[in-house]
């Protein structure tokens, strides 16, 4: 740790040429010497009162170049101070050079040319033109720092520094003339150099100039403090400790952090609006997690760090809030001023205070401890998590996947919204028919019905097939009926009816028209043949019946009243019995077969074509009858298989007719097994009556399909209601009191939590002070001196406790925690800001003082450079003109970078509030950020973003700098100061040069326009002044309008050269995102070439991405900011059933509608036109589908999402499907009566005036 330490402390401290503490070098616009100025203004200067540029240099040709050089002056100083906190405006009195000692190593030690004394100065223009300035001292002069620490650490110097430091502050103190101030110091420091052996001599200038020491302290801190360091995990993790590192890439925290919705209203101290990705960072923060927080542009990151501030200290912790740049600092304290929580935050950034007024700011927060009144929220929070549980009940209930089916009831709405009625069928599947019918098998079931229609299975079903009722299932069964048909159709039909018809004519019978005709013409010869073949044909002669009464009993011939001799009885049955061949003598018996024989008499008699012929043994019988026995089990088995009734007795004609039919639908008995199998399965699944209502409307596939999906949707949608007592009973009117109640007890949450914030501090300072009675006494005696006060540093070290209980918040830059901090762990926690742009080194001063860290940047943004060193040494002004932006500053790793790696929790920020319209940051969401960003779509058509093309070309020895580009710029600048004095303005350039020519072509046009000098006084503040930046230091600032100049332009030639600067360098495409993310409302790019003009080779040849995408840009810039003609936007509207039935309805009624308004991931489902103003949209309507129930919390869904819309100008209007769905008159009337109010309130509301030639 200790190598490592000494590392970053070398990085702090430049000993080089360029650091104009240790090698002054007058500069054209960085340095202004005063020495030979008028002696009478000096003094006065000196003396510590406000003294003009004028007074000092009277005579016209000294005050335009000393101007010249305040202007470049003044604005180094404010350049440093805002971004980085650095109040580096002092008057050098006296150099003091120094030769080398003689070399002791390899290295020579240059020559010494620095400071003597520093006094802090002041430099105000008197006029927007800046024709004048204002000079004041400020403070007490000092010897210069860092001049003997170069002297003790590389010249040799002997003796306590410190105390030859005390000595020139003692001596400088009682010295009454200012003049002597110099000599004297120069006198002490002398006879320390002497006794070392060093040899100086002493120039007696005074030069107002650039100079900073403020990182020497840190270079103490990280000399001195290194077991601090050490013990710091994150610290140690980044000096490269193995054990440090992978402790830090497994840390989770002491706890889980809790879910937006999760968290007890008591529990919550959010100040600010926080969208659920700003929540979920600030959840992770308050478990003790070391994270990073990515913050695109206009995400909230200010207003993230602020409801963290807020929530810290209502806890009890305290906070070390860093950031280099003033803006940062501003953003949080301003935010949490809008809430009257700056108090919270004690404002160290610059180190300004002068220590009066920290003592005052510290006993003021005492005072204000006892005067916090308790807040009494419990109802208020008992009443805000009621109303969100039953906000997220409603998400549960109509968007929760009911099981086993896995669709919400919110999804069943829609899909039926957008059945058409055709579909529709009124029956319901239940119980375990629907419970089956889900997944797989649901699809399997729609394929099955799909095919089954496919294949006329509802022509079977109407039994318009002669196969409609075969059964046939399995190809062993289909062959068997084909082979039957096969031989009925065949020759078997006629054939055996022939035979037949031969036989039977033989006989002398009758032919039969039917089968069982057949049946009986054959059954009786067969009868015949069989009593033939017992007896003698002579049985069917005459007396039959008496031979039968003979072999009677006596109880058969006295029921027939036969009376018979004994005599003749037994003659006759001597008779039949000598008839019979097979010796049949037993009387019953023989009675019976005469009786059979007597039978088959009478038939034949019937039967036959004469009527008295007797039957007898018809040849041919047995082939006869096997030809009928085959033929009727054949038809039989058709029969069966189609159930044809009848068959047997039908006349020979019907039944040729019907074979015939059969014959002629092979097809279908070809189908017949699988459609019989998919009757069977969809039967099983509870489709009989969907198959026979299919089957009456003669549906086709599609129809099928959708009445099936119609049923099942249908028939899941009430299940779910029959599950559900709250889908019942749901009514809008209900629910919009429930969403209201939880927006109105959520905002009364959020605006009484600073209350509660400002309680808990002042419980707590009470507590402090009460255990802290000593240090409480020193606050307030410090409060009450005039003078004397203890230096901060001091102060802190003395009186810790009740400082931190008072301001529980520290913002600084970090450069000045080193100078007012004692080294010791005081902070529960360090929050960077801009972390993208802080350097590790500078860093690590501020991490050691505090237990968990938190980094909020951007890793697509600016990255550190060296740019503020040149500036503060002046080398930016004496680079040769042409090479000025092509060679941009070095870049480096950042604090962002390095934790990014290391840290496990990094969270990004998603929704992105600054663009008033969001064609203003798409394309960067598109190329940068890879459409992450949430962003809001604005209400007009007209594009916010506007390419002005000047035609010019780039003049030698002016860096590629276009002149009329430099012209139209100040045109526009000024009328926008003429027309929208109320929108603020700044101007952003590639280069510092370009900057200069527009601020000094500004300046002269506002001599002609005195009364627009107001609009660009530096007066008006650091986030709202006009201003002329280049885009290595635009990061962190925004206005409402913003114009970006490219400042490079095409040769003579008209050729456009590949290099543009800072662009050209790794990670250009981050300072242009930087650049084109600033604008809240418009942007107006001035350029002198448009995309058209690049060289597609050239280009190609390009190292890095900066290039290309200017290129695109400029392209996205001339199409007005639409993505979708550069290719990338998404057209397709993808509507749901319920969202198309909306969309037809607001069609009909004529409102003009555009569905699915915006280009990012986040769209209004509907934006309502106004009828009579093409492009003026201004009624959002949303429904509750997608969008709406995957929202990360009830806050977001219900109540910020329509905030942010309803602050960029849109009315609201929330549409509930379920209410639609059995209502939808009703919500049409309503729908379209709030369209027209919105109508009625567009017309008494002036409409935008037409464009102006300004970006506003």
């Amino acid at each position: 740790m200790a190598a490592e330490a000494q590392q970053w402390a070398d990085a702090l401290v430049d000993f080089g040429p360029y650091n104009t503490l240790l090698h002054f070098k007058d500069t054209k616009t960085a340095s202004l010497d005063v020495t030979d100025a008028n002696g009478q203004a000096l003094t006065s200067l000196l003396a510590g009162r406000k003294t003009r540029l004028a007074a000092l240099f009277p005579a016209a040709a000294d005050h335009g170049p000393a101007c010249t050089r305040a202007r470049g002056l003044r604005r180094r100083m404010v350049e440093l101070d805002e971004e980085q906190g650095i109040e580096a405006g002092r008057l050098a009195l006296g150099l003091l050079r120094v030769d080398p000692p003689p070399t002791r190593g390899s290295t020579p030690v240059p020559a010494l040319r620095a400071p003597l004394l520093l006094q802090p100065l002041a430099i105000q223009p008197r006029t927007a033109s800046e024709n004048d300035f204002v000079l004041e001292t400020a403070g007490e002069a000092e010897i210069n720092p860092v001049l003997l620490y170069a002297l003790s650490r590389h010249y040799g110097m002997d003796g306590d520094t410190e105390a030859l430091a005390d000595k020139v502050s003692t001596a400088l103190e009682e010295c009454a003339d200012p003049a002597d101030r110099i000599p004297l110091a120069y006198e002490i420091l002398e006879a320390f150099l002497v006794r070392s052996n060093l040899t100086a001599e002493l120039e007696e200038r005074i030069v107002a100039g650039v100079f900073s020491f403020d990182r020497l302290p840190m270079v103490q801190d990280l000399r001195n403090a290194t077991e601090l360091l050490a013990d710091h995990p994150v610290i140690a993790a980044l000096a490269g400790d193995r054990e440090a590192n992978r402790a830090l890439a497994e840390d989770t925290g002491t706890r889980a952090p809790a879910g937006a919705d999760d968290i007890p209203p008591r529990s919550e101290y959010l100040v600010l609006d926080a969208d659920a990705s700003q929540q979920k960072a600030i959840s992770a923060a308050l478990v003790g997690s070391h994270l990073v927080i990515e913050g695109p542009p206009g995400t909230g990151k200010s207003q993230t760090i602020a409801n963290l501030i807020a929530t810290f200290s209502a806890q009890g912790k305290r906070v070390l809030f860093v950031a280099e740049k003033r803006a940062a600092i501003e953003a949080v304290t301003d935010s949490l001023a809008t809430v009257d929580l700056d108090g919270l935050v004690f404002d160290l950034h610059g180190n300004k205070l002068s220590r009066r007024q920290i003592a005052q700011q510290l006993h003021d927060a005492l005072e204000r401890a006892g005067q916090q009144a308790p807040p009494r929220p419990a109802d208020l929070h008992t009443g805000l998590a009621h109303y969100r549980e039953e906000t997220l009940r409603h998400i549960q209930e109509f968007h929760q996947p009911l099981d086993p089916w896995q669709v919400s009831p919110h999804q069943a709405i829609t899909h039926l919204m957008g059945c058409p009625s055709s579909h529709h069928t009124r029956l319901r599947l239940r119980g375990s028919a629907l419970r089956h019918l889900h997944g797989e098998r649901h699809r399997q079931i729609e394929q099955d019905l799909r095919t089954f229609v496919a294949k006329k299975g509802l022509t079977i079903r109407r039994g318009e097939s002669p196969w409609s009722h075969a059964q046939a299932r399995t190809e062993d069964e289909l062959r068997a009926v084909v082979a039957g048909l096969d031989q009925l159709t065949g020759t078997a039909l006629s054939d055996t009816r022939r035979t037949l018809a031969h036989l039977v004519d033989i006989a002398g019978l009758r032919l039969a028209d039917d089968l069982q005709g057949w049946q009986v013409l054959l059954t009786l010869l067969q009868d015949v043949t069989a009593t033939l073949a017992r007896f003698e044909a002579a049985v069917f002669a005459p007396g039959l019946d008496d031979l039968i009464a003979a072999t009677a009993s006596r109880a058969w011939r006295k029921e027939h009243d036969r009376n018979i001799s004994w005599w003749n009885r037994r003659k006759l049955i001597k008779k039949a019995r000598g008839l019979t061949k097979d010796a049949l003598r037993e009387r019953p018996a023989l009675h019976a077969a005469l009786i059979q024989a007597a039978d088959q008499h009478a038939r034949w008699q019937t039967l036959s074509v004469t009527g008295n012929t007797t039957p007898w043994t018809v040849p041919g019988l047995t082939r006869a009858l096997t030809a009928f026995t085959d033929l009727q089990s054949r038809l039989a088995a058709i029969a069966l298989c189609v159930r044809w009734d009848g068959w047997q007795t039908a006349p020979a004609d019907d039944v040729d007719k019907t074979l015939q039919r059969l014959d002629g639908d092979r097809d279908t008995l070809l189908r017949m097994p699988e459609l019989n199998q998919l009757t069977d399965r969809l039967e099983a699944a509870g489709l009989g009556g969907l198959l026979d209502e299919l089957a009456h409307k003669d549906a086709d596939p599609d129809t099928a399909v959708a009445t099936f999906d119609y049923l099942w949707w249908s028939s899941v949608l009430e299940e779910a209601h029959m599950r559900s007592a709250y889908l019942r009973s749901f009514t809008r009117l209900e629910h919009d009191h429930v969403v209201e109640q939880f927006r109105r007890n959520d905002l009364i949450h959020r605006d009484s939590n600073p209350a509660r914030v400002r309680y808990e501090v002042a419980v707590r300072l009470r507590k402090v002070r009460d255990a802290h009675p000593d240090q409480n006494t020193l606050v307030r005696t410090q409060a009450r001196r005039k003078s004397r006060h203890l230096p901060l540093r001091r102060l802190v070290e003395k009186a810790p406790d009740v400082l931190l209980a008072a301001k529980p918040c520290w913002a600084m830059s970090p450069l000045v925690v080193s100078r007012v901090l004692p080294a010791t762990r005081l902070f529960d926690v360090v929050i960077f800001d801009e972390a993208s742009q802080v350097l590790p080194h500078d860093a690590m001063t501020s991490i050691m003082r505090a237990q968990q860290v938190i980094v909020a940047g951007d890793p697509h943004q600016l990255p550190p450079t060296t740019f503020f060193q040149r500036v503060l040494s002046g080398t930016q002004e004496d680079t040769d003109d042409d090479l000025d932006d092509a060679a941009p500053p070095a870049a480096y790793e950042s604090l962002l970078d390095l934790l990014c790696s290391r840290l496990p929790h990094v969270h990004t920020l998603k929704w992105h509030y600054r663009s008033r319209d969001e064609r203003l940051i798409a394309f960067s969401n598109h190329t940068i950020y890879d459409n992450r960003l949430v962003t809001f779509p604005g209400t007009t058509l007209t594009s916010p973003i506007r390419l002005e093309t000047v035609d010019g070309h780039a003049q030698p020895g002016q860096s590629g700098s276009v002149p009329e580009e430099v012209e139209r710029v100040v045109e526009l600048a000024l009328d926008h100061a003429t027309h929208t004095p109320h929108l603020s303005l700044g101007v952003i350039t590639m280069g510092q040069r370009h900057a200069d020519r527009i601020n000094l072509a500004l300046r002269h046009a506002l001599q002609d326009h005195p009364e627009l000098q107001e609009f660009f006084s530096p007066d008006a503040g650091p986030r709202r002044r006009f201003f002329t930046k280049n885009l290595e230091q635009v990061q962190g600032d925004e206005r409402d309008a913003i114009i970006l100049s490219i400042g490079y332009g095409k040769a003579a030639n008209g050729r456009l050269s590949m290099s543009f600067g800072p662009l050209n360098n790794d990670g250009g495409e981050r300072r242009l995102n930087v650049a084109i993310t600033r604008a809240r409302h418009t942007m107006t790019v001035v350029s002198s070439f448009t995309h058209h003009d690049f060289d597609p080779g050239k280009l190609k040849n390009t190292r890095n991405r900066g290039p290309e995408l200017l290129r695109a840009f400029l392209e996205y810039c001339s199409h007005g900011g639409d993505l979708q003609r550069t290719g990338t936007a998404r057209t397709d509207w993808n509507l749901n059933g319920f969202e198309q039935q909306v969309l037809a309805t607001l069609e009909a009624a004529n409102v003009p509608v555009t569905p699915q308004w915006g280009v990012s991931g986040y769209r209004i489902d509907f934006a309502l036109g106004h009828p009579e103003r093409p492009g003026q949209m201004i009624l959002a309507v949303e429904t509750d589908g997608e969008r709406y129930h995957s929202a990360p919390s009830a806050r977001d869904r219900d109540r910020l999402r329509q905030a942010h819309l309803e602050r960029l100008g849109w009315r609201f209007h929330r549409i509930w499907a379920a209410d639609w769905f059995t209502n939808p008159n009703t919500e049409i009337d309503r729908l379209l009566a709030v369209w027209r109010d919105a109508v009625r309130q567009a017309d008494e509301t002036p409409a935008d005036p037409a464009p102006t030639p300004g970006p506003a």
